[in-house]
């Protein structure tokens, strides 16, 4: 009994500590900035600070050995391998107008399949995003304010009607007086650890079965269809072996 109740009791510790909210915030103007906090603990994620360099001892130089043609050959011949394509890496890498829309796209596809169910798991407690449009001159830049606005406002509104969000303000404006490209972007997201668990393993589940279902289709044929390949086949070393005489 003693041993019943405190596996009860670690159970509801953890079930307790998998219920406190995670808090994301992202602000982005010139840089981004990412922090993360639970409970009283908070981590400032980006940007991330350098390290001052430690001076290295200085090395002899190692002769170098030479190299045969066969090696020097099959190192030319070995491709590069480039980084996969991250949203969340080309965002910080390119947090301007472009970045912020493409973000918002990107989210708004990833919110239409199977994995619609994770993200809603979390929730978007404050989003702000104010975008300022520019070109080369006035016809630039109403061309590409339009064509901007084509792509973002829908995307927005998908991922407001989809994912839990409880307060938001979006604008988009042309700038033909400065001619100034201009994103602001902040949000404050927050996720319930156990909310995310439950939802992995539903997907996970249902991952599994649908893989099962192709599978029990593939292995139960129906009489029919094989008597169909089976000539087909047949009709077909009858027509290979004609061509060969």
């Amino acid at each position: 009994m003693p041993a019943l109740l405190i596996i009860l009791g670690i159970i509801l510790f953890f079930v307790l500590i998998l219920s406190v909210k995670v808090k994301v915030t992202v602000h982005s103007e010139e840089e981004v900035f990412l922090s993360v906090s639970w409970l009283f603990l908070k981590f400032n994620i980006l940007p991330k600070h350098e390290k001052p360099e430690k001076k290295k001892k200085k090395k002899k130089p190692k002769k170098k050995k030479e190299k045969k043609p066969e090696e020097a050959g099959e190192k030319k011949d070995e491709k590069i391998k480039e980084p996969k394509d991250n949203p969340l890496v080309t965002f910080y890498h390119n947090n301007g107008v472009e970045g912020v829309v493409d973000l918002v796209k990107r989210l708004s596809i990833s919110l239409k399949g199977m994995f619609r169910r994770i993200y809603r798991a979390f929730t978007i407690e404050n989003l702000a995003i104010s975008l300022l449009i520019a070109g080369g001159d006035s016809a630039d830049t109403a061309i590409k304010y339009g064509r901007t606005c084509s792509v973002f406002f829908p995307a927005i509104g998908f991922v407001v009607d989809t994912m839990r969000v409880k307060k938001y303000m979006v604008e988009a404006n042309p700038d033909f007086a400065f001619g100034k490209n201009e994103a602001k972007l902040h949000a404050v997201i927050s996720l319930i650890p156990r909310r995310l668990i439950n939802a992995i393993i539903i997907v996970a589940f249902s991952l599994v079965f649908r893989v099962g279902i192709k599978f029990l289709k593939g292995l139960k044929k129906s009489p029919k269809a094989e008597i169909k390949e089976k000539s087909i086949n047949q009709v077909n070393e009858a027509a290979a072996s004609v061509t060969e005489n």
